[in-house]
């Protein structure tokens, strides 16, 4: 069976805003009029957590707590705003996708991800043609570095757990893999994926 690597999206493949890799929100004041801080408190604290397991619908949330942060703003404004400058690729990783694929790798992205944004980065941004899937919380109800979240991954792959390769920028995720039996390496900026993967064994 070919070696099949789990890619982690943010902070690996897509690195924030596309000028600079700033927080997509770092403007958001400025060109939407909304506080960064009251939406943290309206709308991520106590809705985010619902709708990457898939629980609560974004769209829903979002017409429920817009109106305390924006007059004016649209559901639909604030997804354009938010995806639009939370795309910034790493156009590195996205070839070393492909330079995989062709030596027989399989790849998916894994990550904890809501529909509408898993969505757009597959078909919107184009990493769809640069993997063979994408296996997000919201799909699956579980998020890493839930162990659920990685019995789920190595299901829906069909690949064996000695097969299975994380790479992620979170030491806990990383933890997480190895726990399931994954080899797994922790991302930094600057790192150069096929380099972490002659090894399988890496990390």
């Amino acid at each position: 069976m070919a070696q099949c690597l789990m890619l982690d999206v943010d902070g690996v493949a897509v690195t924030g805003h596309p000028e600079d890799g700033r927080s997509w929100a770092a403007d958001i004041e400025q060109d939407l009029g909304i506080d960064p801080h009251r939406l943290q408190d309206v709308f991520f604290a106590p809705c985010w957590g619902d709708i990457v397991l898939g629980r609560k619908n974004l769209m829903d949330a979002l017409r429920a707590c817009l109106p305390t942060l924006s007059a004016s703003v649209t559901p639909e404004e604030f997804l354009e705003y938010w995806f639009s400058r939370d795309a910034r690729l790493n156009e590195a990783v996205i070839g070393a996708c492909d330079v995989l694929r062709r030596r027989g790798w399989r790849i998916f992205f894994a990550t904890n991800q809501e529909h509408l944004r898993a969505r757009y980065l597959m078909e919107r941004l184009g990493l769809g043609r640069h993997v063979d899937g994408m296996i997000y919380s919201a799909r699956i109800g579980a998020k890493k570095p839930e162990g659920a979240f990685f019995k789920a991954a190595a299901r829906i792959s069909g690949a064996a757990p000695e097969k299975l390769i994380l790479v992620d920028d979170s030491e806990s995720n990383v933890a997480a893999a190895r726990q399931a039996g994954w080899a797994a390496h922790h991302w930094t900026d600057g790192d150069d994926l096929l380099m972490l993967l002659q090894d399988r064994k890496t990390g």
